[in-house]
């Protein structure tokens, strides 16, 4: 009897264990989700004014825009591009088969644009500062883009 009552207790603590871990992670992850903002806040047109933290050229055309049905497009600062993305309560995803036109520009402005078609499909989180700063942040959180809303 005794046995039975001792391996009841360690299945009820196991239990209580698993649900305490279960009750965390859930916790979490809603709390992730409230952390990004709505897809309509970020749907529209950003002007990229940094990349991997270097701010682009105040002469720079590029800019990216989020669209319905989740179609991304903008232009990297010579070449229009166009593509996917998803965003639900488990982030953003970038489809990383971006197409876009094959027109050639100075090298810096080349540079900047394949630097940008790099950094895009590894965005998986998104930060409104207001309304009018967008972020685009890698899974450690390191922020890859950053944009102004266009009027």
């Amino acid at each position: 009897m005794r046995r039975t009552m001792r391996a009841f207790k360690t299945l009820a603590l196991m239990a209580l264990a698993l649900s305490a871990v279960t009750a965390c992670q859930s916790f979490r992850t809603a709390a992730e989700q409230q952390s990004g903002p709505s897809l309509s806040e970020f749907q529209g047109s950003w002007r990229v004014v940094a990349l991997s933290g270097d701010e682009l050229d105040s002469s720079s055309h590029a800019f990216v825009e989020f669209s319905e049905p989740p179609r991304l497009t903008g232009n990297g600062g010579c070449n229009r591009f166009f593509g996917v993305y998803q965003y639900d309560e488990s982030g953003l995803r970038i489809d990383s088969s971006l197409g876009s036109t094959r027109m050639a520009c100075a090298a810096p402005v080349m540079a900047q644009e394949a630097r940008m078609f790099e950094l895009l499909p590894q965005a998986i989180a998104v930060q409104l500062t207001g309304s009018d700063v967008l972020v685009l942040k890698d899974a450690d959180g390191t922020e890859l883009l950053r944009a102004t809303r266009q009027p």
